[in-house]
């Protein structure tokens, strides 16, 4: 039997192992994990505001501008006006952006169905319970009340 903190660290280690693999084979590719997560965000959000983008990464607002100035310098990503808002702008992915998830796309779905291919459905059913009720867990605990 497992205590709460060697799961903890289990799950730690294997999350971090997956992203530097996903992000090495991206890189191999021309891509970054960061910046395909957020290109996804956007273009399933779009036109998506950054303090959305901020909230939804838990990024500083300063730390989604810098990725934001850079994907638009890409051309991946392009400022629209706010409706709802003269003064603001939203986000929306041009076509160079959606070539660009469409050329990793491929290579995501492959690493991520290589790391859960072993698990039967009812195995993934049960993880994914897991995982809300591990989700429903912290965000119902104020980091201050956590010790």
């Amino acid at each position: 039997m497992f205590d709460h903190e060697t799961l903890a660290l289990r799950y730690s280690r294997i999350y971090l192992r997956f992203h530097r693999l996903l992000d090495r084979q991206m890189a191999a590719q021309g891509a970054s994990l960061a910046r395909t997560k957020m290109l996804h965000f956007i273009a399933n959000n779009a036109p998506v505001r950054a303090a959305d983008v901020a909230d939804w990464f838990d990024l500083a607002p300063r730390t989604v501008t810098q990725a934001i100035d850079t994907m638009e310098r890409d051309s991946l990503v392009v400022r629209v006006p706010d409706p709802d808002d003269r003064r603001a702008k939203r986000l929306d992915i041009t076509e160079h952006g959606r070539q660009v998830l469409r050329q990793t796309e491929p290579l995501r779905r492959t690493l991520i169905a290589q790391a859960f291919g072993l698990l039967s459905d009812e195995e993934i059913e049960q993880f994914a319970r897991i995982l809300d009720k591990m989700e429903q867990a912290i965000e119902g605990s104020p980091a201050d009340q956590i010790r």
